[in-house]
């Protein structure tokens, strides 16, 4: 643990998001030139012998944490193609590939900008789209043009935002944030999150990871287990429960979709945390949230569990997205139909108030209970960063 490239990069609260990113960069970097003999052994096939040697099809099997081209914004299709010393199809000997990687191995600042402050700045790098949010504090950011995709999204270091994806991403990292609501609602290959707390997270994705975050929530549609490492607890797990009209396009686009086969994918995570036993095998039992049985995470209790709406341009469009199915297990989906029946029950004893007095009353008390909600959850200043989002794009 003590040469993790996560130990001693963050406990200083006055830091700035700008020194965090640089530690936690230069940290990482010392982490892979340290290990990197481990990671060429992992994938050759020949011994650890002083002439080992590697052929360029394992060393690309490493393009999963490396990539090398002729510039930050020209990554080459195959790792061995940034090495011309190792051909295609040759080899080299390991502790000659091991040189040469260290001597050029850098901190890619145009995927990974080393920013405090960022308004979701999109970088075209030739063939790949990335989309910086960075160091936002109290405000909602919202993805324009809706609906792009994005191949490489990084969220770090944003305090009590509310963060709206509506397009289909390859990647996401999101890192160092705090107090914020994020909505991924098509992550074609991997979405983690690492340093973070307080974090709501909504997510559908092929692989979901969190690693050292705390206190968050994640509601997740996954083909595999999500993973749980380092210092994560306090974790709360639930299905994916955000409404969206677009979300069917945008699942199209990730080439994935809501399937039964994989309903219950996010309730078996795989934990390798620090500090407590295997719980990969204790949380299968379903704990809830008044009966935590491990320190790592819990359930989302079914009476608890409610679904979110993202906020939507037309009417029209709001009314589609309240109509779009989720994929949800039955505890979960009877919950939601019973909350359901409660508010149509709620509803026609209202309409069936003969006295338009008590009618005009009792609307006013549940418009007055509302906005008293909507003060104390913070839901107002949210509701007008939408409507300021609203008007500057009617200009």
């Amino acid at each position: 643990r003590g040469s993790s490239p996560r130990v001693g990069v963050g406990a200083a609260g006055a830091q700035t998001s700008v020194q965090r990113v640089k530690e936690s960069s230069t940290a990482m970097l010392a982490f892979v030139r340290q290990h990197f003999s481990i990671f060429l052994e992992a994938v050759c096939s020949a011994s650890s012998s002083e002439n080992a040697t590697i052929t360029s099809e394992e060393f690309d099997i490493l393009g999963h944490i490396l990539c090398g081209g002729p510039s930050f914004r020209q990554p080459c299709a195959r790792l061995s193609e940034a090495v011309p010393e190792l051909p295609q199809g040759g080899s080299i000997l390991c502790r000659d590939l091991k040189r040469l990687v260290e001597r050029s191995l850098a901190w890619n600042e145009e995927l990974y900008p080393l920013v405090e402050a960022s308004t979701g700045n999109q970088v075209q790098t030739g063939p790949v789209k990335s989309v910086v949010v960075s160091g936002l504090a109290k405000t909602t950011w919202f993805q324009r043009p809706e609906g792009e995709d994005i191949d490489i999204l990084n969220i770090s270091h944003c305090n009590d935002c509310n963060i709206y994806v509506t397009g289909h991403v390859r990647y996401c990292f999101i890192a160092g944030c705090h107090d914020c609501t994020i909505v991924l609602p098509a992550v074609s290959s991997v979405c983690t999150l690492q340093n973070c707390e307080k974090i709501t997270i909504h997510c559908v994705a092929r692989c979901f990871k969190m690693e050292n975050s705390i206190d968050s929530s994640a509601f997740v549609y996954c083909l595999n287990p999500p993973i749980l490492t380092g210092d994560s607890r306090g974790i709360k797990l639930a299905p994916f429960n955000a409404l969206y009209s677009g979300l069917r396009r945008a699942l199209a686009r990730a080439n994935m979709k809501l399937e039964e086969e994989h309903v219950d994918v996010w309730a078996h995570p795989v934990c390798c945390t620090l500090g407590t036993p295997d719980e990969t095998l204790g949380g299968r039992s379903g704990n809830l949230d008044e009966a935590p049985g491990n320190t790592t995470y819990h359930f989302v209790h079914p009476d608890n569990f409610q679904p979110i709406v993202l906020p939507e341009d037309q009417p029209q469009t709001a009314v589609a997205a309240a109509r779009v199915a989720l994929v949800l297990p039955q505890v979960y989906d009877d919950a939601l139909k019973a909350r359901e029946d409660e508010i149509r029950a709620f509803q026609s004893l209202v309409a069936e108030l003969g006295d338009d007095t008590k009618k005009r009353r009792a609307h006013q008390a549940i418009q007055g209970h509302f906005r008293e909600w909507l003060q104390a959850s913070g839901k107002s200043r949210q509701l007008a960063d939408l409507a300021k989002l609203a008007q500057q794009e009617s200009r």
